[in-house]
């Protein structure tokens, strides 16, 4: 049972080790993440969802670890935002790092290494890019703005000139989103596809297909080395901020799903396992993007990251031997 994550935690490994002993450098960490996420991801989401028809997705499974999603990061959204000061944008980030799975570093893993069936995480990666990612940058986007709002009434009190209102423009970056966003387009286009009924020919299936061969590897290859730290000041204990949404993230989502998919959806044998497995996945590294892109709180979310990532290798293995076959 345990070597159903033997290829993912030896594969992670691996790429720490590559960091540790100064084998390849962050440069080339950066760059492996980015081809990743722009070519390979799409690239597997595509094919697989053009074979798939809508109806076979996995909706009862989808909707419990919809609903874990949306209860636990909620929650932490609006308990921070009585008791957690600062801007917005810092509670947005907060929730994320509590609830947003990893579905592309480590979850097409996962589904393929271990469930050996990747239709219920393509089902999350479409409900997290199409439906979360717009809501979590939309409320980024609008507290980024607030403070630059703040900070240009602030420049003008003291005489100084702000610089023109950019509200146009963030509607605009806001708008083309899913354009810019590789993995939206990847499922975007998987979706259309198979709702026309319309399968690429093999001379154009097959280069996309090995290039999404390359995404398993590769993910987690970036994943490992994301996980070394050079400086030595990252590896300070988690503060009470960094605990909590660690331990929500890898405890508390998984046991909500797995109480919704078994006693509110009456899901059973592997589609629990699956459900219960997929939603303990760690904090996602577009938490760490957001947050730099929108100038919210990057040290939570890289804490969030990183320890959710490390604990997550105990968690979804102890899952695996309670809920998998005998």
């Amino acid at each position: 049972m345990f070597a159903a994550f033997a290829p993912i935690w030896m594969i992670t490994a691996l790429g720490w080790g590559t960091m540790r002993f100064g084998v390849l450098t962050r440069a080339t960490q950066q760059a492996l993440a980015n081809f990743t996420f722009v070519i390979a991801i799409p690239c597997v989401l595509f094919t697989s969802l053009v074979k798939v028809p809508l109806g076979d997705l996995p909706l009862r499974p989808l909707a419990a670890i919809a609903a874990s999603t949306l209860l636990i990061g909620l929650s932490v959204y609006f308990v921070a935002r009585r008791l957690m000061p600062g801007q917005d944008g810092d509670r947005v980030i907060a929730a994320m790092a509590s609830a947003y799975l990893n579905a592309g570093n480590l979850g097409v893993p996962v589904a393929v290494y271990v469930l050996d069936d990747v239709s219920l995480i393509m089902a999350v990666l479409v409900f997290q890019t199409m439906l979360l990612t717009p809501l979590i940058v939309g409320r980024l986007d609008a507290s980024a703005h607030r403070a630059d709002v703040d900070r240009r009434a602030a420049e003008t009190a003291d005489g100084a000139a702000g610089p023109a209102d950019g509200t146009v423009s963030r509607w605009r970056r806001l708008a083309m989103l899913p354009l810019r966003t590789p993995v939206i387009l990847g499922s975007m286009a998987g979706v259309t596809a198979s709702a026309a009924g319309w399968l690429p020919p093999e001379w154009l299936l097959r280069p996309l297909e090995l290039l999404g061969g390359a995404a398993v590897p590769a993910a987690l290859f970036a994943l490992g080395m994301s996980l070394h730290q050079t400086e030595a000041s990252s590896w300070r204990l988690p503060g009470r901020e960094v605990t909590v949404a660690v331990l929500l993230k890898v405890v508390a989502q998984p046991v909500a799903a797995y109480l919704i998919g078994r006693y509110l959806l009456d899901l059973d044998g592997a589609a629990l396992l699956a459900v219960t497995l997929v939603a303990g996945l760690p904090t996602a590294q577009n938490t760490f993007v957001y947050a730099s892109e929108f100038r919210a709180s990057t040290a939570l979310s890289r804490d969030a990251i990183l320890f959710s990532s490390l604990l997550s290798m105990g968690t979804l293995t102890l899952i695996l031997w309670l809920l998998g076959p005998a």
